[in-house]
This record gives C-alpha cells, structure tokens and sequence, in this order.
C-alpha cells in the first residue's frame, strides 16, 4: 500500500497578500486625505444641515453651528478640545425650551386660562350680536323708505288717472319701487317708435320720475318669448334694447331728466313675470319698467 504523502507545514507568520492589501489601503487613505485637503466646504449649506441636526436630535447646545462661529469646530480641529463640555451639556433644555414650557405658567393656571377664553369667545359673540343688529336695522330702514317710495308713486299714479295704465311693485330685498306699463300701450309689434296716443301717459309717468331721479332710475324693456320672424329687429334682445333706449331718450327730452342718473337694458324674454303659455300672460310680459331706487342701499 503506498503511503500518503505528508503535506508541508505553512510558513510562519500572515500571509503574503496581506502586506499588499495594507499598502493598498494605506495608499487610498492617503489619497482621499489628500483630496479633503484641496477640498473647498460650503459652510453656509453645511451650517444648515448642522442646525437642522441639532434642532432635531438635540447634538449641540442651543443648536450650534460647525463653521462660522459654532461650537464644536468653527476655527479648526483645536476645538475639539471642548468635546467633554458639549457631552456635558448634550440633550440638556434650551432658554427657548423653557420658555415653552412655561407658556401656561405665564397665563395662569388652567382655570384662569380657560377663563380668559370664555371671555373672548364672549366678545366675539357680543361683536357678532352687535353687527347682526345693525344689519337688522339697514334692512328696517331699506323697508321703511321702500315702503314710503312705494305709496307716494301709488298716490301720484292715482293723481294722474294711470291706474289702468301700470302696475306697482317692490323687489323683495326692498332695493327698489318699480312701475311697468304694458309695452302695447306704448309701441307696435316689433316696433320701438312710441305711439303718438302713449305720449299722454308717458309724459305723466316722467312727472312721477321727475320726483326722484336723484335716487336712480332704471328704464328695462322685457318682451314675450315669441321669436321674431321680421322686421328691423334680429330677436327679442335688440327689441327690448331698442325700447328702453328709446323711452328713455324720450323722457330726458321732453321733461329734463338728468342722463346721469339714468341707466336702461334690454332683458328680453328672460324674466317673465306671467307665462308665455297665454295671450294675457304674454302681454304682461311685454312691458317696459321703470325702477325707482330707494334712498337707503
């Protein structure tokens, strides 16, 4: 039987590649050495990082800077030196901490503190009590004055025989007294040129906007819905337009009205006041109005 060769003992000491791998490592950390020496640091944005590091984890006092004029290395690595001041001092409250921590104690103890809201919730209340109230008597007035407006144009229309004529009537916010007159009284069909018969009761509705146009007048023209299928009129829009224009250039002729305080549109069909489903109703809705604002807004 042949005999197993014996295997040669290893040689003393660490292996060869281990002399080469630690000049390796001795060489890069040489190297990199080197390039923090030729490095140049943003110490403002490096600052920021500190801060933010030490405001979260508490590492430095009152949140100290490392370059500039910070705590631990602000002038180079002599500043390590006060390492065991900063351990000392690592985690300990600041001024402003306490200064938290005492906010309630600088307001009093809780039951004064909830005392000193309850009484501003109940100024609050109070303001909103007070500004409420004062809405309420705008409106008292708005509806007063709208009121008064309302029965001084009744009695003036009454004055003039127009009751056959017109229809009153006060918007629900109390903004304004209105006065509509069927627009056949006054115009043709598809027509914006007065009659020469409606001139009589036009001129006496002047007299009753003669009392307050200081107030503010509107003139609207409103037709049916009807479409219009001749005439000088493309649809009920022009049509309307072209009648309150055409009132209104009349009453500031003939009896004087301040063109300042005088607007008119055209609404067309969009705000009936009856339906258009009838005869009756669309001859309500063919009207011209007249808004007499009240003197409170």
């Amino acid at each position: 039987m042949a005999r197993k060769k014996k295997e040669e003992a290893p040689a003393p000491g660490s292996p060869a590649w281990m002399a080469t791998f630690s000049d390796l490592m001795n060489l890069l950390l040489c190297f990199f050495v080197l390039l923090f020496s030729m490095s140049n640091v943003d110490s403002a944005k490096f600052n920021e990082v500190a801060q933010s590091f030490a405001s979260t984890f508490s590492i430095f006092k009152a949140g100290g800077a490392f370059f500039g004029d910070g705590n631990l290395v602000a002038n180079g690595a002599t500043q390590l030196n006060n390492l065991d001041e900063h351990k000392a001092t690592m985690g300990e409250t600041s001024d402003s901490d306490v200064d938290r921590n005492n906010i309630y104690e600088d307001k009093g103890d809780t039951k004064e503190l909830l005392e000193y809201y309850k009484n501003k919730v109940s100024e609050l209340e109070g303001t909103i009590q007070e500004l409420e109230n004062e809405d309420k008597y705008r409106e008292e007035q708005k509806q007063e004055a709208a009121s008064a407006v309302y029965d001084e144009v009744s009695e003036l229309a009454d004055r003039y025989n127009l009751g056959n004529y017109v229809e009153f009537g006060m918007d629900k916010t109390y903004n304004y007294v209105k006065i509509d007159i069927k627009g056949s009284v006054l115009f043709q069909s598809n027509s914006a040129e007065i009659k020469k018969e409606a001139e009589p009761i036009l001129l006496k509705i002047g007299d009753i906007l003669k009392e307050y146009e200081d107030f503010g007048i509107e003139i609207i023209g409103h037709t049916d819905n009807v479409p219009i299928k001749s005439g000088p009129y493309a649809d009920n829009d022009y049509l309307s337009a072209a009648r309150a224009i055409e009132t209104a250039q009349y009453l500031i002729e003939t009896k004087k009205l301040d063109s300042s305080k005088i607007s008119f549109s055209g609404k067309g069909e969009r705000e009936p006041v009856d339906t258009n489903a009838t005869e009756e109703g669309r001859s309500r809705n063919r009207r011209i109005e007249f808004r007499i604002f009240t003197p409170v807004n």
